[in-house]
């Protein structure tokens, strides 16, 4: 199969419509669309249930969405390694990473990338990337999980997680165990999230007293009494010095901090990138 035909299929699907692809392909809608008809009779089957003037993809265009993507994928990281023998300090780089991660390891990795490969550009996307990497939608994922099944995985340390209360309502003691946690009002992120599940698995049946989908409200929520919670050590060491009590966990809570991607040829920005975390 052509890549630039997976490119438009993948463009369709992203957007919708073959008008608001054709846009972002900066092409005409009829010659996407003729794009579109060239790959269905490469694959002998529609891809597009056509309802009214928006599409659904067949079951066939689903099964075809992620191989699709790891062809563009591995036909990108090809164009980038030739492109790099004439800027070998450029590139691309499509990192996704849990909203967690983003501030440590995420921030000072990239920094570092910067600094070698000055001329590299850096997509970063917030979420949980094994998915995202699987698919070929980016290329390193950082996440938390120990193994990432189909994957190569680097474990690049443990993240300590700690207690933050609003500022003079923490305990005396400078640790606090899961049973001191018991009653205390939380403010945490929905279930399903990497934080919500540490809250879940620590206190057990924890009182929630604000549910934050926006992650970036849980401190301030807290510095405003809104309620306690368990946050990674770099938000919590940021919280402390804005004057909430942090406590120390007993026994400690960690997670793993770990780099996956394909087992599959990196682009020249992503190998330098795993080679900085991996060191």
């Amino acid at each position: 199969m052509d890549s630039r035909r997976l490119s438009a299929f993948l463009a369709v699907v992203d957007a919708g419509t073959v008008t608001a692809a054709a846009a972002t392909l900066h092409v005409s809608q009829p010659a996407l669309s003729q794009t579109i008809r060239q790959l269905e009779g490469e694959v002998g089957t529609p891809l597009f249930h056509r309802i009214g003037r928006g599409l659904v993809l067949t079951a066939t265009g689903e099964a075809l969405v992620g191989p699709a993507r790891q062809v563009v994928r591995d036909v990108d990281v090809a164009s980038r390694a030739v492109a790099d023998v004439s800027d070998p300090a450029g590139g691309v780089l499509d990192l996704v990473v849990l909203p967690t991660l983003a501030v440590d390891p995420a921030a000072a990795l990239v920094g570092a990338l910067r600094l070698v490969r000055p001329n590299v550009m850096v997509r970063l996307a917030v979420a949980d990337g094994a998915d995202a990497v699987r698919s070929g939608a980016a290329e390193l994922a950082l996440t938390d999980a120990d193994r990432v099944a189909g994957l190569v995985a680097h474990h690049l340390g443990e993240q300590a997680y700690r207690a933050v209360f609003p500022p003079g309502t923490a305990p005396a003691a400078t640790r606090v165990t899961a049973r001191a946690l018991h009653g205390v009002a939380l403010v945490t992120t929905p279930p399903g999230t990497s934080t919500r599940a540490i809250v879940d698995r620590v206190v057990g049946d924890p009182v929630i007293a604000v549910e934050a989908a926006a992650r970036e409200a849980i401190l301030p929520l807290v510095m405003a009494g809104a309620g306690a919670a368990l946050l990674p050590a770099p938000l919590a060491d940021q919280a402390g010095r804005l004057g909430a009590d942090v406590r120390e966990l007993h026994p400690p809570v960690t997670r793993a901090v770990t780099l996956a991607h394909r087992d599959a040829p990196l682009s020249p920005a992503a190998a330098a990138f795993v080679a900085l975390a991996v060191g």
